[in-house]
């Protein structure tokens, strides 16, 4: 069976509602991203943050125990666990928006731009009591 050449009233249509699928998924996005955070403890659970988009801080949990290691040790402590939690946010905003851009390596651009995290959460005591 031979397929009829699509008319260009049908090809207009196509096009609009393709659109406005698109339009409707980007806006789901928009929603959804804007709702995103990221959320991290410390190795020793003592300190909680999380965070918006962008690295914005929304949430700080301390523990008594995070008081007792000192300025010097809780600054190291929140600093280190703020960047896991932007890593985080980042890993799944990038997640979320990777199916809207399947020609591009969303995930990948995103990684590659992460510092490694590894040791970040100093709890060899070092840092001060």
């Amino acid at each position: 069976m031979t397929k009829l050449p699509e008319s260009p009233e049908d090809a207009l249509e196509r096009l609009a509602t393709d659109a406005q699928q698109r339009i409707r998924e980007y806006q789901q996005l928009r929603d959804d991203l804007s709702e995103m955070t990221g959320t991290a403890q410390s190795d020793d659970h003592s300190v909680t943050v999380t965070v918006a988009p962008g690295g914005s801080v929304t949430d700080i949990t301390l523990t008594d125990r995070a008081l007792r290691h000192g300025p010097q040790r809780l600054s190291g402590l929140l600093m280190a666990t703020i960047a896991q939690a932007s890593a985080d946010v980042a890993q799944r905003m990038a997640e979320r928006v990777q199916p809207l851009a399947p020609s591009v390596d969303v995930i990948g651009m995103v990684r590659a731009q992460l510092p490694d995290l590894s040791g970040t959460d100093d709890t060899s005591g070092k840092g001060g009591r």
